[in-house]
């Protein structure tokens, strides 16, 4: 049986590494996440914005910092 997916909506506000096939993609702040963890809004510094993240890309999220409450 497979482990259950990781829950990303305890990582809103906390900084992560978004990574693929184990590198590191680039760095944000987790804005939101769907209640099933499938997507998740990773916040970034300066212009860059934001961008809509699926699971199913084959996305992993590495939590850096956690949130400040």
């Amino acid at each position: 049986m497979p482990e259950p997916p990781e829950d990303w909506q305890h990582l809103i506000g906390s900084w992560v590494e978004l990574r693929r096939g184990g590198k590191v993609i680039r760095t944000g702040e987790v804005e939101d996440a769907t209640p099933d963890s499938s997507v998740l809004w990773l916040k970034f510094d300066g212009i860059n914005g934001r961008q809509l993240v699926a699971r199913s890309d084959g996305y992993e999220v590495r939590q850096v910092r956690c949130r400040q409450d």
